[in-house]
C-alpha cells in the first residue's frame, strides 16, 4: 500500500494505532511506516500509536491516543477531575484506568500513566462523543471514586481539603445517589471511610 492510499483509508481519524492498520484490507509492513516517519509524513507517538504530521492534538485527541495506547482504558483519576472542572489544577499527564498491570508511557506530549484495577472494578465509564471522534472517560461519580480508591492518605479531612476542590462544579454534576450506589458496589470498607469524609467536608462546606 502506498502512503496515499494509506491516508485516504485513515481520512477523518487524527491518529491510529497498529491495531488500526492491522484492519486494513492490505497489508502494511512495518518498513512502510519507518519509511514515512523518515519522510516527516507521519509521527509516531508512542507504543504504536501514530498520527499524521500535519494534525494538532488538543485535550480530546490526546484522550483518544490515550485509549489507544493502551487498550482496554478509560481517562479517570485527575485527568478526569480535571476535565470536569472538579479540581483548579491543570493537568500535564493523562491518566486512566486500565484492567492490565500499571504502566507509563512517555511522549513528547505528555505521560499517559495507567493504573491497575480488577475486572469487576472496569466500569462507569462513558462515551464521550464530539468531533467525530469517540473517547472513553469516567462518569463523574466514578472519577471521584478511582481518585479517592488510588489515594489512601485521603483519609484524613486535611488532605481532602488540600485538593481544592470546585465545591459548587462537583454539586452540579454528580448524582450523590449514584455516588453512593458506585460506593456500593466498590465494597472497599477503606474507601467508604474516605467517601464519608469526603461527603462530611461537603456538608461542612454548606452548614
Amino acid at each position: 500500500m502506498n502512503y496515499i492510499q494509506f491516508q485516504k483509508e485513515f481520512k477523518g481519524l487524527p491518529v491510529f494505532s497498529i491495531t488500526d492498520i492491522k484492519k486494513l484490507d492490505e497489508k502494511v509492513y512495518h518498513h512502510r511506516l519507518v519509511e514515512w516517519q523518515k519522510k516527516g509524513l507521519i509521527e509516531r507517538i508512542t507504543n504504536g500509536v501514530y498520527k499524521f504530521i500535519d494534525v494538532e492534538l488538543d485535550e480530546l485527541k490526546l484522550f483518544l491516543i490515550s485509549n489507544k495506547i493502551y487498550s482496554p482504558s478509560y481517562i479517570s483519576l485527575e485527568t478526569a477531575l480535571s476535565f470536569y472542572n472538579f479540581i483548579p489544577e491543570t493537568v500535564y499527564h493523562f491518566t486512566s484506568v486500565s484492567t492490565k498491570k500499571t504502566s507509563i508511557f512517555n511522549s513528547r506530549y505528555g505521560n499517559f500513566i495507567y493504573r491497575k484495577v480488577s475486572n469487576n472494578l472496569f466500569w462507569g465509564y462513558t462515551l464521550l462523543v464530539k468531533n467525530n471522534l469517540t473517547v472513553k472517560i469516567a462518569e463523574p461519580e466514578k472519577a471521584l471514586l478511582d481518585y479517592f480508591y488510588f489515594h489512601p492518605e485521603l483519609s484524613e479531612s486535611k488532605r481532602i481539603s488540600e485538593l481544592r476542590l470546585n465545591k459548587s462544579q462537583i454539586l452540579d454534576t454528580i448524582s450523590f445517589e449514584k455516588l453512593e450506589k458506585y460506593l456500593n458496589a466498590f465494597n472497599n470498607k477503606q474507601l467508604n471511610k474516605r467517601i464519608k469524609l469526603f461527603k462530611k467536608f461537603f456538608n461542612n462546606a454548606n452548614s
